[in-house]
Order: C-alpha cells, then structure tokens, then sequence
C-alpha cells in the first residue's frame, strides 16, 4: 500500500475503477523497478526520512511520480535523489503533515516528490522546478473530493487563508491546480495555480 499516511478514496465516482487500475499497474512496475535497486540504499533513504516525520510517506510515495505524464515517459517516474538532497524536502513534508494533523484535510496521496533532470525533460518540466533537487511535494487530497464542489472550494479558502496568514513564515510555495491537487515547497513565499502563473491563484483573487 502506497497510502500509508492516509485512507483511501470511497469507490463512488464514475472513473475510479480506471484510476485503481492505473494505481496498480503503477505499483507493479514500482515492484519491478523496487527489486532492481540497492535494498541497502533504499532502507537507508526511507529511514532517513522517516527520523523527520511522525506518519512518513511509503517508499513508493518517496521514490515514485504518480503526475499525469506521455507514456513514452513511464519507465521514468521512479528515482532516488542523491543524498546530497535528500533532506531538502524534509520542511516541505513536515508542512503537509502539519496542515494535515490540523485537519485541514484528513486524507492525502503524495503524487511527486524527487524528479530526475530525466524525466523533467521528458515531461516538459520547468528548468528550475523545486522537484529537481528534491524541494517539493505534490500532494492529492482524497477528501472533500468524494464529496462536493462545494467542500472542494472551501478547501481552497483554508488553504489559501493558511498560505496568507504563516505562509510567510514557513517560506512557503503553494500550487493550487484544482480538482483538489496542491503544490508544496519551502523555497520562497508565493503561490499559482493551473497554469503555474501566480495571476492564476485562487489566493490572490481578492488582492487587488
């Protein structure tokens, strides 16, 4: 299971049963991919990140791009930073974990973590995307999205209501790209939305 700090989504939408099946061909190729590495460094990397967090994420999560991607770049989703990066994204997780543990939302699958220079060409990633040296955390909320839009977009306020009143604090980054899927990195203060574009935030709608 790759939701370890988190529950799964109910089976109630129309394309859940595709997105399982995208899941589990993603887990079987993470097995196959799992069993080509070093065990060694792959322990030493999950417990490193583990000392930092009270509920840390599956090595899956860790090690795996689960963002939609052209197939032609599949086999490129799964990597290990280098240790020299690897605490960079320890602040980053720890604030995920914390918005979570203040029920901001209850349940999350992280999508993106470390993205190779690799795959970030074969993706058309940005050429200084937190992502490369291991900053950022891309994270799906799994509730209110079983619910309504209602609940959705009033989880964008409380969301955008934490960015604006400790964002500063905590240097935060904050990718809004609806649907319920965020962005999360402690590498400066601002914020966007779909189209990467800070106009494009929901946050800064009522800044005039």
């Amino acid at each position: 299971m790759f939701l370890t700090a988190c529950t799964k989504p109910e089976n109630n939408k129309a394309n859940q049963p595709q997105q399982n099946k995208l899941d589990q061909q993603i887990e079987t190729q993470f097995k196959l991919w799992k069993a080509q590495q070093n065990p060694q460094l792959l322990s030493e990397y999950y417990q490193f990140m583990s000392q930092y967090l009270k509920h840390p994420p599956s090595l899956m999560e860790l090690t795996t791009t689960r963002n939609y991607m052209p197939e032609k770049c599949y086999s490129k989703r799964f990597a290990i930073p280098p240790k020299a990066f690897w605490k960079n994204v320890v602040g980053s997780l720890q604030l995920v974990e914390k918005l979570n543990g203040n029920e901001y939302f209850k349940s999350y699958s992280i999508t993106a973590i470390y993205r190779d220079p690799e795959l970030n060409k074969c993706v058309g990633g940005a050429g200084k995307s937190k992502h490369l040296n291991n900053y950022a955390v891309d994270f799906y909320i799994l509730n209110p999205k079983e619910s309504n839009a209602d609940e959705r977009e009033k989880l964008v306020k409380k969301m955008c209501q934490f960015w604006k009143i400790e964002g500063k604090n905590f240097k935060m980054g904050l990718g809004v790209y609806g649907n319920n899927r965020y962005h999360i990195d402690t590498q400066g203060y601002r914020t966007w939305g779909k189209d990467f574009k800070s106009k494009s935030s929901p946050c800064l709608k009522d800044d005039k």
